[in-house]
């Protein structure tokens, strides 16, 4: 953990706090198809440390995301809000939260200056195991079958607009992932 913190001190922390290890393996891709540059470190162990001004930091424990100080987060929608408060307080001030609409009076509370990015649920629609994203775009086909990972895809789209990916340029790697 300390290696962690002491590596990404100069570089935007950007936190993904999900106990859905989809929403960042999403996240990941989109950003890897733009060709945008960042390190990670995920749950898993996994990670990419280099010398980029992003790092993405991956965790589903609380104290952690609390350490991470992080300058951007993504809390996805089956985040408890009783639990969320600490890390919501640690954000950078200036920073940007990524958040689900059930956490909304939470972060309304919240005495912290950052720029707020409230989210909900996507609309879909499912015909057997197929899933067809409804966007202001139009229909959008996606092979992923993971309706906790659709549920918080509006929230991925947002944190990827951090990065520059913008809303037409999103959905393009999401058609294929699975």
């Amino acid at each position: 953990m300390q290696n962690i913190l002491a590596q990404s001190k100069n570089k935007t922390r950007v936190l993904v706090l999900s106990s859905q290890t989809s929403v960042t393996q999403l996240l990941l891709e989109v950003l890897q198809f733009h060709e945008k540059d960042f390190d990670f470190y995920l749950e898993d162990g996994s990670f990419k440390n280099s010398d980029t001004d992003f790092v993405i930091l991956e965790t589903s424990n609380l104290a952690e995301a609390t350490s991470f100080e992080p300058n951007i987060a993504l809390i996805t929608s089956e985040t408890s809000s009783k639990d969320v408060i600490s890390v919501i307080e640690k954000i950078t001030p200036g920073g940007v939260l990524v958040y689900h609409s059930n956490l909304s009076e939470l972060v309304e509370e919240s005495s912290n200056f950052f720029r707020k990015l409230e989210f909900s649920g996507t609309a879909f629609s499912k015909t057997d195991l197929k899933f067809t994203l409804q966007t202001n775009l139009g229909d959008i086909p996606i092979s992923s079958s993971d309706e906790n990972l659709i549920q918080n895809i509006e929230g991925i789209k947002l944190l990827s607009q951090q990065f520059g990916v913008m809303e037409e340029d999103f959905y393009e790697p999401v058609m294929s992932f699975e």
